[in-house]
């Protein structure tokens, strides 16, 4: 199955956060070696081919070294918080309708679970199209300021079926992916687009969208183009996520297959038990 978003509309661009500096691990856990390869390749080799803009954000040299050969664009830093180093990430990001963050120390994040994000953005921007032509044509008839316009109710009921059939479409391809019990999110307020305080009218993407399991969010997370300003000035030590509690009331889920995916590793008792996993499940425990 190719690992590219179909029907792709808009342009995505990825920050691969790598810039931790291990302190709990003792040392930069992101060339430790999970089935002879560095965590952070494991990562970059799942988002290969996904994103129209891709940049690993490192204050190691090794692993900036590693990235490159990898055909990852890289930027090498000595900030020292984590707002600087999504700072420095968006700066690569322009031109970018969505940007989807991934941690450099989630090597069993699969490509499908990342697609599936792309997916319900474009899906989200389509739904955004149906609702802009829905009251045009309003206009035309003259009744798009009438509050109780049934042709406006109508398009909105249509558009929140939208994305429910859309939202089961990218369940069955992370089923068919990754052979996951995928779970859409809950999109009951899809047809409230305009209620929820998403500065929507500056992007065609409303939500953010972020990866969970058994109903935990967790990252990778898309956000659309209206969160850029707030991503590029986030308070010290602060990283995407302080964007998505802040407009809570946008954020929808993708359940992933496992919750290996979103398995992060801190420490070196983590490692041990990515390495148990991987060692009983095999190949079938590894990104794909």
């Amino acid at each position: 199955m190719p690992h590219a978003a179909d029907n792709r509309t808009l342009k995505h661009g990825c920050i691969v956060m790598a810039s931790g500096v291990g302190a709990r691990f003792g040392g930069n856990k992101l060339m430790a070696e999970l089935c002879d390869a560095p965590l952070v390749g494991h990562v970059v080799r799942a988002t290969d081919g996904l994103f129209s803009r891709r940049v690993v954000v490192t204050c190691h040299a090794d692993v900036a070294a590693l990235c490159e050969t990898l055909g990852a664009q890289v930027i090498l830093h000595d900030e020292p918080c984590r707002n600087d180093t999504v700072r420095l990430g968006m700066e690569a990001m322009d031109g970018c309708d969505t940007v989807t963050f991934v941690q450099g120390d989630q090597p069993l994040i699969r490509p499908a679970s990342i697609v599936a994000l792309l997916r319900a953005a474009e899906r989200d921007a389509a739904g955004a199209a149906r609702r802009d032509a829905a009251r045009r044509d309003a206009a035309g008839r003259g009744v798009a300021d009438v509050a109780g316009c049934d042709a406006v109710g109508a398009a909105l009921a249509d558009t929140a079926e939208d994305y429910a059939m859309g939202l089961d479409a990218v369940k069955c391809d992370v089923d068919a992916a990754a052979g996951c019990d995928a779970a859409e999110s809950d999109v009951a307020g899809a047809a409230k687009h305009d209620a929820v305080g998403c500065n929507a009218a500056e992007s065609s993407v409303a939500r953010i969208w972020r990866t969970s399991f058994d109903g935990v969010p967790g990252a990778p997370v898309l956000f659309p183009s209206w969160a850029f300003d707030e991503l590029r000035s986030l308070p010290r030590g602060k990283g995407g996520g302080f964007v998505a509690k802040t407009h809570a009331e946008c954020v929808r889920t993708i359940e992933v297959s496992s919750e290996w995916e979103l398995f992060d590793v801190d420490t070196r008792d983590d490692l041990e038990q990515l390495q148990t996993h991987v060692a009983r499940c095999g190949s079938a425990g590894l990104p794909r």
